[in-house]
């Protein structure tokens, strides 16, 4: 009985204490969302001890959600600690600021130990999220920076001590680089809100719209459980900015879906995982990296995203095409769902107008942050209000969740671009941008085609293990300056690795969005990442395009180069998609691949080559022909 009553006492006790780690966890969450909407109404500090604030919730947020859910003593013990010196050092931070600014002796030793902890600190939170791979880049650029004059040759570096290197690094809070630098402004005034925005209009409701317009199409389509994956998986992807939360929310019910209606496990990942995806690409929102580069270039967001408005569209247009070609190889038949017609139009309204008045207060000229206060406002108010009709009542516990994993999505971000800034100091402070733009230079031997093939490899391989702002800035820093000396125009220079940033999340071996979405659906990787390549094939060309046909992003001469670009683009898809898939009407017979393939290459010549109409003409009539072929041989049959 004792023994028995020493177990129950124990787990009640075990039990409280998740519940005041619990407490504790959503406090922070609350308090940091709060902060950040006073800060945009109130604006008490100047922006650098608001980056500083912004941070040490971060961090701090990261390092207390470590504790949920372990009873790992090691664990428990090391997030403690990480919590308590992100609160050390933001103190520090905040109360300091004011000396650091007047003392022309700066920094003295305490203020170097304090850099140094905060780099730690956040280096550590980056290696339990993300893994090692930002972690030692950060640490070897650190070495960089102390080490590189050692280094023979062209990347040989300057002379730095120690204690000037963690100041350009860490401690340098007025700095535009480094831990606290102008990375770390990006998340504070801009990306955490838009991830909360994300979150709120999930958590009131503002997603179910979205849903019934999914299931509008697949109740008018034979592809229609991948046309309603690909609808609400665009236009969520759009918001949230994540492919793994957009698959996580929308893939766990149109991947079952999918698979009960015919399509393979395969492929239901590779559609889910394509339209995730492909959301952070889509106006006009484009999830969280469009501000980063807004910010980064100068170029409005309303010029990039007007510039995005027409790759994305003929993207999804495609991944409609791949589902809709493989429902017929399949034979799948059009779904039978109910579409409630009055409640479309009902919840029209919590979609519609926080994402319309987002855009027309951004024509007019408001500020980020004002017109994001006010999105999120404005979708709280609508929510509430909808909240009043019984079928669509609140569920308060779900809000609070969802702006959980708003909070800790958001801070994440903000701690990953603060290691980011360590990385960036230490190429911009050694010269290393220009040096390495020399050596790819000479790699490339100023051959354009040769070095997007090294950007876009670079992209890559960066965004597999990393949120897609982090991949973006590291290959802007080093490769965009490049590529703009080469004649390239900074829009194309910088959306060229941006995009393949975002294509990182489906690319073997890593591709953690397709990896996901495979765990989902219960296919094998290797099958998954083979469609997922029929799927989205689009995404390698597309940027390739943005380069040599301009037009695609609104940049055009006259209305018929518009014109005819467009429709070339979409023909060399189309062919693409039907040659890969082998099916229209029916299966293709092999002279009908061959034509088609010609079709595509006729397209090609255009885009890449001559900009002779001739070609897209030829590629039309290439195109129909053996199309036509193919329908009528059904119609006989």
């Amino acid at each position: 009985m004792k023994r028995g009553g020493s177990i129950k006492g124990g787990i009640d006790q075990t039990t409280k204490i998740a519940k005041w780690i619990d407490y504790v966890f959503y406090a922070l969450v609350f308090l940091f969302i709060g902060y950040q909407l006073y800060y945009i109404r109130v604006i008490p500090f100047e922006p650098t001890v608001h980056a500083i604030i912004h941070l040490g919730f971060a961090m701090s947020l990261c390092a207390w959600a470590r504790l949920r859910g372990t009873q790992d003593p090691k664990k428990i013990a090391t997030s403690i600690i990480v919590f308590l010196a992100s609160i050390l050092v933001t103190a520090y931070f905040f109360f300091g600021y004011d000396m650091i600014l007047s003392d022309p002796s700066y920094p003295p030793f305490i203020a170097l130990v304090f850099g140094l902890i905060a780099a730690l600190t956040a280096i550590t939170l980056v290696r339990w999220s993300y893994g090692w791979l930002f972690p030692i880049f950060s640490i070897i650029a650190f070495l960089y920076v102390l080490f590189g004059k050692h280094i023979p040759g062209m990347l040989k570096a300057s002379s730095t001590s120690l204690p000037r290197a963690i100041t350009l690094l860490a401690t340098d809070v007025t700095s535009p680089w480094g831990v606290y630098g102008s990375l770390l402004a990006l998340s504070a005034n801009y990306l955490f809100l838009f991830i909360i925005f994300g979150s709120v209009l999930h958590a009131f409701g503002g997603l179910r719209f979205i849903m019934q317009l999914g299931n509008l199409a697949a109740s008018k389509l034979r592809s229609g459980p991948a046309a309603l994956a690909v609808i609400t998986s665009a236009l969520m992807g759009s918001i949230t900015g994540s492919t793994v939360a957009n698959i996580t929310v929308t893939g766990a019910f149109t991947i079952p879906l999918m698979k009960k209606a015919g399509y393979k496990p395969s492929q239901a990942a590779a559609i889910e995982a394509a339209a995730s995806n492909g959301g952070q690409f889509l106006p006009p929102i484009m999830g969280a990296t469009v501000f980063v580069m807004a910010a980064y270039t100068g170029i409005p967001y309303l010029v990039i995203a007007k510039a995005a408005i027409l790759p994305a569209l003929i993207y999804f247009v495609m991944l409609l095409l791949y589902a809709e070609l493989n429902a017929r190889k399949l034979e799948l038949t059009t779904l039978q769902i109910d579409v409630n017609t009055k409640n479309l139009l009902l919840d029209a309204p919590l979609f519609i107008i926080p994402l319309g008045m987002l855009v027309a207060m951004l024509i007019m000229g408001y500020s980020l942050m004002t017109v994001i206060f006010w999105s999120i406002v404005t979708v709280v108010i609508l929510g509430l209000l909808s909240g009043i009709r019984k079928e669509t009542k609140i569920d308060w516990l779900e809000v609070r969740d969802k702006l959980a994993e708003g909070a800790i999505t958001g801070a994440n971000v903000a701690i990953i671009l603060a290691v980011i800034g360590i990385a960036v100091a230490a190429i911009e402070v050694t010269g290393l941008t220009l040096k390495l733009s020399v050596l790819f230079g000479s790699l490339a031997g100023n051959n354009l085609f040769l070095l997007l093939i090294f950007t876009m490899i670079t992209a890559i391989l960066l965004g597999t293990a990393v949120p897609t702002p982090a991949a973006y800035v590291i290959v802007a820093t080093v490769l965009s300056p490049l590529l703009i000396r080469l004649g390239l125009p900074t829009l194309q220079a910088h959306l060229f690795p941006m995009f393949f940033a975002f294509l990182s999340h489906l690319t073997p071996p890593i591709g953690i969005g397709l990896l996901v979405a495979c765990k989902l659906s219960g296919s094998a990787y290797k099958d998954g990442a083979i469609e997922v390549w029929k799927a989205a094939f689009p995404s390698l060309l597309l940027p390739f395009f943005f380069v040599y046909s301009p037009a695609i992003l609104l940049q055009y001469d006259n209305v018929s180069a518009l014109i005819f670009t467009v429709l070339a683009i979409c023909l060399a898809f189309f062919t693409l998609a039907i040659f890969f898939n082998r099916v229209w009407k029916n299966k293709l017979l092999p002279l009908e691949q061959v034509i088609i393939l010609l079709s595509c290459l006729m397209s090609m010549v255009y885009i890449f080559i001559d900009k002779s109409f001739v070609y897209v003409i030829a590629s039309l009539i290439l195109c129909i022909i053996p199309l036509v072929w193919n329908s009528k041989r059904v119609q006989l049959s």
